[in-house]
């Protein structure tokens, strides 16, 4: 059957580009598909024509980055192609229990339990158990949510215990952390999702009938998103098709956004080298945006050294003013923007509003929640309620209540001395406030404390605030200085918090309104007419909107702190390249209008992102950096800005060596030169040996 004509009749009207997913040569084929290239209408095509070339449905795995995805597909294909019996769609994850399952089956054994499921523990709560063994001390769920997410990306990236080390991690003691948790897992007889993943791999390694069974069973395998997929997928892809043949994989490098969770571009980037005689094939049309927003995605993207050179183009007609980068006065302008967005949306259109920090969600869902417009929110467990936040709230709500015994001996925020609570904690009960009680204290420090308390009493949160800013330390924080040029995050918590006091009259009313955005971010509702979505940009890949808003184009958020790592060495290298692969695809969800928002000149301790200037004027040299060259070789002697001079070593690739002097003493360093080079860090001197 000529599956294009077929195709044609049911509206599937492929490129000369897409076609090249129907080859069935059986060749190992690497298909690379820009944003908006239609991607998955080729994938869906593929799989008709291996199924009308006469491959049994049984016989062809097609495996998916999400379980939505999955679904996505199976009722894309199943609407086109209602009288083929579809063949299998699947997670990697799904793969994997499968043949842990097989395993079960063979050897009398059972599959241990998924932590969360059948009423077993979910993997918070064992970790939580397990933190309590050793400190009674609350751990917040934001600090095990990021622990969990640190031992997925161990596994996933299949790190020794000597490499753990250098993850980054909320909670102390990742290698102790990990051990413990694993081994309270499997004393309950559980394991997790990435558990799934290990022992599939020891399984197909180890038992040989195994591995010979699925190879049997899925000589054909269609991997979609295959950016995404970790170190130990990887593995296992490598297990089940070892030479490649009739592994059909699509994906973009430059989409590879989930490091955090493992995820491994190093195999799509090393594809030929994985698979000898593999076909790399390019998609390079976007049907999505307008050329304005394409022609500084492309450009943009070439900062990124770790990539297959692509195009990006398009055969939508020009809209002037697409895209159009936006600095407010202050922060309410900014909110006047998202309004006015809201309400220009034309009859069919929706808005996308994108946020790297889910932090950034609280004053815009609170903004929509007032205006009564219908939106969807990505769930998130963040809470605003903390750090120097938590203690501005106890503050002002000791204000509010200065005969409250209970409240007193409750605040965390009092750093105070013993003697002094104890003897406020026994007047209290008379006439006099513990304000007024605290002004009575010798310790400077406490009177202080007991003025600014009563001053504030029956202000507004806003009027309130300044004042405990001016006057007061609160913690580790210095609100009054927008705590540091050195903590964007915490000078982001601050300021939202700051847009929410100026919005209610009373403290009650602010701690309700916090309360209230909490819960409704933890438990999104998502109305079926909502025009208007809220997602982090992590969220977003996969989807596009007519509008884009990107909030959070602020220095240390955009990109992170962690990709600002002077140092030059390979991790930070590779966090600054997947900080630029998130600017990029933040912008390519756009079809029709990109706006980005940067701080207004008022909010202290955030500074526009640097990919602002690289983004909008490609002719910068920031733009260009990623191009320069710097000849170097062994013996040479070179300055780093952070590390003074120092001998090359050795050049493996982008890892350079170099020795170091720091006094008597040699310092031997991994560099990524591409990103030294970049960021301006190093310089060859000219009396080389």
């Amino acid at each position: 059957m000529d599956i294009l004509h077929l195709l044609e009749e049911k509206g599937v009207h492929l490129t000369t580009q897409q076609r090249q997913g129907l080859n069935l040569d059986g060749k190992p084929m690497l298909l690379l598909a820009v944003p908006g290239s239609g991607k998955t209408t080729v994938l869906v095509a593929r799989i008709a024509a291996q199924l009308y070339s006469g491959i049994p449905a049984g016989k062809i795995l097609n495996l998916t980055f999400s379980r939505e995805s999955a679904r996505d597909m199976a009722r894309r294909f199943s609407a086109l192609f209602p009288e083929q019996k579809p063949p299998r769609f699947s997670t990697i994850h799904s793969l994997c229990y499968s043949v842990l399952r097989e395993y079960a089956e063979q050897n009398g054994r059972i599959v241990p339990t998924l932590t969360g499921s059948d009423g077993a523990p979910s993997s918070s709560a064992i970790l939580r158990e397990v933190l309590r063994e050793k400190s009674s001390e609350f751990i917040e769920e934001e600090d095990l949510a990021d622990a969990l997410n640190c031992i997925g990306l161990i596994k996933n990236r299949m790190l020794t215990r000597s490499e753990m080390g250098d993850v980054a991690c909320a909670l102390p003691g990742l290698p102790e952390l990990y051990d413990r948790y694993q081994a309270r897992k499997s004393e309950l007889g559980l394991m997790d999702y990435d558990d799934i993943l290990l022992y599939a791999l020891t399984f197909l390694q180890k038992i040989s009938g195994l591995l010979s069974l699925f190879r049997a069973r899925y000589p054909y395998i269609n991997v979609d998103e295959s950016q995404d997929i970790s170190k130990v997928q990887l593995e296992i892809l490598k297990l089940l098709s070892p030479d490649g043949k009739n592994l059909f994989m699509v994906g973009d490098e430059d989409q590879s956004i989930y490091g955090f969770r493992g995820a491994y571009p190093e195999g799509i980037l090393g594809f030929e080298r994985q698979f000898p005689g593999a076909v790399i094939a390019r998609m390079e049309d976007n049907f999505r945006s307008r050329p304005e927003i394409l022609t500084l995605c492309e450009g943009f993207i070439r900062l990124n050294r770790e990539r297959y050179d692509k195009a990006l183009r398009t055969g939508r007609e020009s809209l002037p003013g697409a895209v159009v980068p936006f600095r407010p006065a202050y922060p309410e302008k900014a909110m006047e923007r998202i309004l006015a967005a809201v309400s220009s949306l034309k009859e069919g259109e929706n808005l996308g509003i994108l946020y790297r920090n889910n932090l950034s969600a609280f004053p815009v869902a609170d903004l929509l929640q007032l205006a009564e417009v219908p939106f969807t929110v990505t769930a998130s467990p963040v809470t605003l309620i903390r750090y120097h936040v938590k203690v501005a709230c106890e503050l002002l709500q000791m204000a509010d209540q200065p005969f409250n015994r209970e409240l007193f001996a409750s605040m965390t925020c009092l750093d105070l001395p013993a003697s002094v609570r104890e003897e406020v904690l026994r007047a209290l009960g008379g006439n006099a406030s513990f304000p007024e009680l605290l002004e009575m204290c010798m310790d400077e420090k406490s009177r202080k404390l007991g003025k600014v308390l009563r001053e504030i009493k029956g202000l507004s949160p806003e009027d309130g605030l300044r004042i405990v800013e001016k006057e007061l330390k609160t913690g580790k924080f210095l609100l009054a200085k927008a705590l540091s040029p050195d903590d964007p995050g915490a000078a982001l918590r601050s300021s939202i918090f700051r847009q929410l006091c100026r919005r209610v009259s009373s403290t009650s009313e602010l701690i309700a309104r916090i309360k209230n955005l909490e819960n409704s971010l933890k438990n999104p509702s998502r109305p079926e007419d909502a025009a208007v979505h809220l997602t982090t940009i992590h969220s977003a890949k996969g989807l596009e909107f007519d509008h884009v808003l990107l909030l959070d184009c602020c220095e240390g958020i955009l990109p992170g702190k962690t990709a600002l790592d002077k140092t030059g060495s390979e991790a930070a290298n590779r966090a600054y390249y997947e900080e630029v692969r998130l600017f990029y695809v933040a912008a390519t969800r756009a079809r029709e209008t990109l706006t980005l928002f940067y701080p207004a000149k008022s909010e202290k301790g955030l500074a526009p992102s640097r990919f602002l200037q690289a983004f909008l004027n490609p002719e910068h040299p920031a733009a260009h950096a990623a191009g320069q060259e710097i000849s170097l070789r062994p013996g040479d002697r070179v300055r780093h800005e952070k590390l003074g001079e120092g001998k090359v070593v050795s050049i493996d690739g982008d890892t350079l060596t170099v020795s170091f002097k720091a006094g008597l003493i040699s310092r031997i360093r991994s560099l990524s030169l591409s990103y030294c080079v970049q960021q301006k860090l190093l310089v060859k001197m000219e009396n080389a040996d």
